[in-house]
């Protein structure tokens, strides 16, 4: 008998019991975590609370087939998630259209794309929130990378692009677990007003996962412009819009470098050396210069020069997130705000 396969009426007991007789490793606080889910599964009757929007993320990430590379023995895609809330109100979106682009969207904005309700969302105080969440990389894929010098390997390859499915599923059923209780609610990349802008320093969309994320008390940014969590660097994230009040998350972190060696101590740079095109520099990244690299250095390896098996528009590459300091950790104690 697996957990997720027990009577609702078995005990909390007999699930930690299994946990324990099952030849795995497993903390006391994950066993309790893991049987409390089994033995009070979440119900449409259930209020919706950061607590029921964090296991429903997590149940996904720990269940879904999806999850898995097929092409590496069905390893996981993805570890255990972190999940942040942010106020749908809170002044910095509006800040992300100076800092980001002019176009980004404020989450009202983006709830007003949703339907009629939605549209209301701009002039009513109707309660709004986002929920923003990181899936860090596992260690095989990024150990896997860590060892390249020109181009990614074929398992972050297959995590670049097999991952990004695995994401607009779990934002598509997130919406759908909010819609069921009543809540409007949005995955503002997955519409038809989502937007990738070229210009001349390099890309900027109208919706920025990683900005979402820092809002949402998730992280910070880098030299690389990438953005470091308490799992590290090598990682995805997503969000969705909701029509209900949540709890926000602290932004434990003193401002939008703070987890970065470099900008802290004015030491490391070995996302610098890690990068095969010279976009990275102490003066910060040329986005120019890696699109150069996605699409014109790194083509041999999806045209098969560099082995069969790589897919996707563009290889991946990743190696100024692997082989880092902040690869799976933040490398400075973060400073919280006073």
């Amino acid at each position: 008998m697996q957990p997720g396969r027990f009577l609702w009426n078995v005990g909390k007991g007999d699930c930690i019991g299994w946990y324990k007789n099952s030849g795995r490793i497993f903390t006391q606080n994950i066993m309790e975590q893991e049987c409390m889910r089994i033995v009070n599964p979440i119900t449409a009757a259930d209020p919706v609370t950061n607590r029921t929007i964090e296991d429903v993320i997590r149940d996904f990430v720990r269940t879904s087939p999806m999850n898995r590379l097929e092409a590496f023995d069905n390893t996981q895609i993805f570890n255990e998630p972190l999940v942040g809330f942010a106020d749908g109100d809170d002044p910095i979106f509006t800040e992300y259209k100076t800092v980001v682009s002019e176009k980004h969207l404020t989450p009202r904005e983006a709830l007003a794309l949703h339907d009629e309700e939605g549209r209301t969302a701009l002039t009513s105080p109707l309660p709004l929130s986002v929920i923003s969440f990181v899936l860090p990389i596992d260690r095989g894929t990024r150990s896997s990378n860590a060892l390249e010098e020109e181009g990614p390997s074929l398992r972050w390859n297959h995590t670049r692009w097999k991952g990004q499915e695995f994401i607009d599923e779990l934002e598509r059923h997130l919406v759908s677990f909010l819609e069921k209780r009543g809540v409007s609610a949005i995955a503002p990349d997955l519409t038809s007003a989502f937007k990738i802008d070229r210009f001349s320093g390099g890309i900027a969309s109208n919706w920025s996962q990683r900005h979402m994320a820092y809002a949402a008390g998730l992280g910070t940014f880098s030299l690389n412009e990438g953005f470091i969590t308490p799992r590290g660097m090598a990682m995805r994230c997503g969000s969705v819009v909701a029509g209900i009040k949540l709890t926000p998350s602290i932004r434990p972190y003193a401002g939008p470098f703070a987890n970065c060696l470099f900008f802290s101590s004015g030491t490391c740079g070995a996302c610098i050396r890690r990068c095969p095109g010279g976009a990275i520099s102490e003066k910060g990244h040329d986005k120019s210069k890696c699109l150069e690299v996605l699409f014109v250095s790194q083509k041999p390896w999806i045209e098969g020069a560099h082995g069969e098996g790589y897919i996707g528009q563009y290889a991946g590459c990743g190696l100024c997130q692997t082989g880092v300091p902040c690869e799976d950790r933040i490398p400075v104690e973060p400073i919280e705000d006073t």
